[in-house]
């Protein structure tokens, strides 16, 4: 996971939020404290199609790393790096932009300085969720791999992934060759919906960060009515959240019941056929069964 991708990419939401209607109830429910940072000095490099500098999203070295780790790493972008990224940023976009060229190491320190603000006033209050969300689907996905392969799951992340051969392929508008001698590293992000992004610094490990599944940890799906007679409202719930595979706690705070309550419904889906829980040591993964699925969509409305 990486926190200063999601604040990078939340930044970049705030620039385009009709894109991305399933946030709308959250944003507004923050919305005094997004109106307070000043983030001119970030999102003057988000316009639609543009090129955001790789600096400004170093590639994780860990699985979980703390934001101050990347921030370091932002900050350490060695200054050629730094220039030749805002040369292309800055390309065809005018002369005010082209003033960040003027100093490079500025308008980095500033867009740091940007990042830290939306970071502490927005994402920190919730990356205890939010880091829960990214850990279960670091789980998941690592189980699928193992039980299925790379080839399998990769297209699962997005439509635009694919695996042919020992070449990772992402369709994307620019076409880009990376080598990859130390791994490729894949980041699941709660605020990217409809996209994959590559960071391909030969500075950093090639990176693809896809959508998390588990992107709605704040707000629960909408569960088909019928099943709340058949089931009762909080299974009913349960079972429309674990779309996306969930351990209990996640589970518990999307219904908003206790981890017991949670863990005592589980059960009862489990019993009936409906879902099914996988471990990886002292973690226990809840996800629906095919019998689960099909019930799912029998339930829910039809177009």
């Amino acid at each position: 996971m990486s926190p200063i991708h999601e604040v990078v990419s939340l930044a970049q939401l705030l620039t385009e939020p009709q894109r991305h209607a399933m946030y709308h109830p959250w944003l507004r429910r923050r919305h005094l404290h997004l109106s307070h940072p000043d983030l001119r000095a970030l999102t003057v490099f988000m316009a639609d199609d543009a090129y955001r500098p790789d600096f400004l999203d170093p590639s994780p070295r860990t699985s979980e790393p703390t934001f101050e780790e990347g921030m370091e790493a932002l900050l350490a972008a060695p200054a050629d790096q730094t220039y030749a990224e805002l040369v292309d940023a800055t390309r065809g976009r005018g002369a005010d932009m082209g003033r960040l060229l003027d100093d490079p190491e500025r308008a980095r320190s500033e867009a740091a300085d940007a990042l830290r603000r939306l970071w502490k006033s927005v994402v920190e209050p919730e990356w205890v969720g939010m880091r829960q969300a990214l850990r279960a689907e670091l789980l998941d996905r690592a189980i699928q791999v193992n039980r299925e392969g790379l080839r399998a799951v990769l297209p699962r992340l997005h439509p635009s992934a694919a695996c042919e051969d020992d070449t990772v392929i992402v369709e994307k508008p620019v076409d880009i060759d990376v080598d990859c001698p130390e791994g490729l590293v894949l980041v699941p992000s709660l605020f990217i919906t409809d996209r994959v992004q590559c960071t391909t610094s030969d500075r950093w490990t090639p990176v693809i960060y896809y959508p998390a599944s588990g992107r709605y940890l704040w707000a629960a799906p909408p569960t088909p009515r019928s099943l709340h007679r058949l089931l009762g409202v909080t299974r009913a719930r349960i079972l429309a959240a674990l779309t996306t595979p969930l351990q209990t706690t996640a589970v518990a705070g999307l219904v908003h019941v206790s981890a017991p309550t949670a863990s005592e419904h589980l059960a009862i889906l489990r019993e009936a056929g409906l879902v099914e829980c996988s471990r990886a040591g002292r973690t226990a993964m809840y996800e629906l069964t095919d019998a689960g699925h099909t019930l799912l969509a029998a339930a829910s409305p039809r177009p």
